[in-house]
Parts: structure tokens; sequence; C-alpha cells
């Protein structure tokens, strides 16, 4: 139940990752279109750009982290019997924790450092540029502790392409 639960949400986060990359889209373009046809900038696209392009990005992590499509050299894992692949795989998951951890932290700081200082045409903080980090981050935390331990249930499974096998 939990699994179905987790694949909605990432289903979820997937489509306003597309959304967003939609919105994106449509912003560039119309930029370009009333810079170079109409000769009048449109003066927050970039704002805009800079705004939408990382909450896209950071969404997309948490699919990419739950379908292990993140770059991974598996020609040395192979190799390896079962129970030293899960091994392997263990300690994967959980140096990535680790990262995503650090990330959490430090995008929280950095967020909270530039809370104050507004986007000068959006007139909104530029902590929401860094907010995306820590709220993908923390997501893509809970994804990992969950396959954490169901990898350490299951421990003579190993997950491919995000699910146990």
């Amino acid at each position: 139940m939990l699994e179905k639960a987790l694949n909605r949400f990432i289903k979820f986060t997937e489509v306003i990752a597309g959304i967003l990359m939609v919105l994106l889209t449509l912003v560039v373009f119309a930029e370009v279109l009333s810079r170079y046809v109409f000769d009048y900038p449109i003066s927050s696209s970039t704002e805009m750009t800079q705004l939408l392009f990382p909450w896209m990005i950071f969404l997309g992590t948490i699919a990419v982290t739950k379908n292990e499509d993140h770059l991974k050299i598996t020609v040395l894992q192979e190799r390896f019997s079962l129970g030293a692949q899960w091994v392997m795989q263990l300690f994967a998951k959980v140096v990535m924790l680790l990262f995503s951890v650090y990330m959490v932290y430090a995008s929280y700081l950095l967020a909270s450092a530039v809370q104050m200082q507004p986007l000068p045409m959006l007139r909104i903080s530029k902590s929401w540029l860094y907010i995306s980090v820590t709220v993908s981050f923390v997501l893509v935390c809970l994804l990992l502790i969950l396959q954490v331990v169901l990898l350490i249930r299951r421990r003579n499974t190993f997950m491919e392409g995000g699910e146990i096998q």
C-alpha cells in the first residue's frame, strides 16, 4: 500500500515537472517572439525562467531516484554474486542518502541567507530559487529511506529500475 501511494506521488511530481517544462517553454518562446518580432522584450521572462527551471529539474530528481535512472556503472557490480550486489546497492543507497541530507541542509541555509533579497522584476524572495533544492531532496531522502528499508527487509533481492527484483 505504501509503495502504491509512493508511485502515485511520483506520478504527481512528474506531472508537475511536465507542467513546469511547458510553462518554461512558453515563457522562453514568448520572450523570443516578443524580442525579435515585436522588438519589445518581456522584462520578467529571465527571472521566470530562473524560477521555473530549478523547480522543474529538482522535481524530476524524485522520479529519477525512484526509477534508478541516474548515471551508474554496473559492469563491476554485475560480476558479483547476488549477496555482494545487495551489499553494493545498500552502500550506494546510504551514500546517496547522506548526500541528500547534506543537500537539504546546505540548500536550506542558502535559501535562508537570501530570504530578504527580492528578485527585481517579480518582487518575490530569491529563496524561491533555492528552496526547490530543499523540497526535492527532502522527498528524495524519504524515498531513499523507503528503498533502504525495502532492501533490508528483502535481503535476498536487489533493486532494478526502482523496483524490488
